[in-house]
């Protein structure tokens, strides 16, 4: 038994790490599907008993995360259905007739509300399509209106308990509330925002002019043809939505399970979606029934979070932390700072789901240590994975939608392309985060 190990022998929790490092690997260079590479990753450990089916199924696997997870992913993609928010970015455009640079900005804006409000890539799903019409109609290049969209919607996720995958999975672990995140970070993520569409207009201001008569070919398309035709699905669904989010946001006072308020509200607009329930009733199609289980990612998840929970009782998590506080000497704002970056550069170079997971632990093996609170260390995960996610078109599931759509459209953005101006866009948003914290979350 070693400093690394609670549980299994040494051997084990060295398969530990190297099973974990290359499911991670393969989940990065996406060559099989990651939900099987989390899966057989996790089967792995519960073989070679490393850790206890007992602890994977009931610890490790956390349920009330999953079904947070997925009943939020279920709200997303039904809401989508309903147009809305497809139809007022749309009306935006044509009421107000904006010109190239006002249209990527204000875009960008609604892209991090919904990212906000609702979820990261919902936001894209919503929002690329129309850049993609928009840039083609304008004969302008879409790569300025990419970066700014998928800079804003990951900083935009950061805000609220509701954002991105990364703030749901840490709202629901409970280490936060919705209105606890919002009132800290709120401030920061504006001024990150702020800084973003700043830089956009150093950048570009000269170089997005586009032709009169190709803004008007723009302004003629109709916003009413987005929206679904059942006015009863969207009202329904826009009050279940909307009466959702406030109770999360509200869930502290209420003293309520987010887990459960999420899983109420997906139940309801599952009735309101009572049509395409009836018709996949109908023609049996169990594919879709498969394709759907698979689209919510709670198998994955699962997976993830059993091969996390193998690496936390091999004793790693908490060797890490040992040595975390050994280095700062106990300083929790150091650790913050270190953090901060060292997230930021993780979720960079690799996706951000996994990488939040298996910090996760670690910061919660530092909470008993220290006789402080480690809050400060959850921020600087949130904001550090806001930030890093941005950086490449790997690092999150919305980045590669967004790469894949605008591909698929006949838009080729090169990773290069993108990386030469979402790079140090991030950089400069590292120092103003650095800033803030030090002045007031430290």
């Amino acid at each position: 038994m070693t400093e690394f190990s609670q549980g299994p022998v040494l051997w084990q929790a060295i398969a530990a790490l190297l099973i974990f490092a290359a499911a991670y690997v393969c989940i990065l260079i996406e060559k099989w599907d990651r939900m099987y590479t989390a899966l057989a990753g996790a089967s792995l450990m519960l073989i070679l008993g490393i850790v206890p089916f007992s602890k994977a199924f009931t610890t490790f696997a956390s349920w009330p995360i999953l079904i947070y997870l997925v009943s939020l992913f279920i709200i997303s993609s039904i809401f989508q259905k309903t147009g809305i928010i497809t139809y007022v970015v749309s009306a935006i455009v044509r009421k107000y007739r904006m010109r190239a640079l006002t249209l990527i900005i204000s875009l960008s804006l609604i892209a991090a509300l919904i990212s906000a409000l609702l979820d990261s890539l919902m936001a894209v799903v919503v929002i690329i399509p129309f850049i993609i019409i928009a840039s083609k109609k304008m004969r302008l290049l879409p790569a300025p209106f990419l970066i700014s969209v998928l800079l804003s919607v990951h900083i935009g996720g950061a805000a609220t308990i509701m954002g991105n995958i990364p703030s749901r999975m840490l709202g629901a672990s409970g280490h936060i509330s919705a209105g606890e995140m919002f009132i800290k970070l709120f401030p920061l993520i504006c001024l990150l925002l702020a800084a973003v569409y700043f830089t956009m207009w150093l950048i570009y201001r000269k170089r997005l002019v586009a032709a009169e008569a190709h803004m008007r070919e723009l302004l003629s398309l109709k916003p009413s043809s987005y929206l679904s035709p059942h006015r009863e699905f969207v009202l329904g669904s826009s009050i279940i939505t909307g009466l959702t989010i406030l109770i999360l946001c509200l869930h502290g006072v209420l003293g309520w399970s987010p887990a459960y308020i999420a899983a109420s509200g997906a139940f309801a607009l599952l009735i309101m979606n009572y049509r395409d329930m009836k018709e996949l009733i109908k023609t049996k199609d169990y594919g879709a029934v498969w394709h759907h289980i698979r689209e919510t990612q709670w198998l994955f998840f699962l997976g993830l979070f059993i091969m996390v929970g193998g690496l936390t009782y091999a004793g790693f998590s908490g060797f890490i932390a040992n040595r975390g506080l050994e280095l700062s000497q106990g300083s929790i704002s150091f650790l913050s700072i270190l953090l901060l970056w060292l997230n930021s550069f993780g979720t960079a170079m690799m996706d951000n789901i996994p990488f939040i997971a298996a910090m996760m632990p670690i910061v919660d093996g530092m909470d008993p240590l220290v006789d402080i609170p480690v809050q400060p260390m959850w921020w600087a995960l949130i904001v550090g994975s806001a930030i890093g996610s941005g950086v490449t078109l790997v690092s999150s599931i919305a980045s590669l939608y967004a790469a894949s759509f605008a591909y698929h459209d006949g838009v080729k953005l090169k990773q290069s392309e993108y990386v030469i101006v979402a790079a140090p866009i991030c950089f400069v948003l590292l120092l103003i985060s650095t800033l803030y914290f030090k002045l007031f979350l430290l």
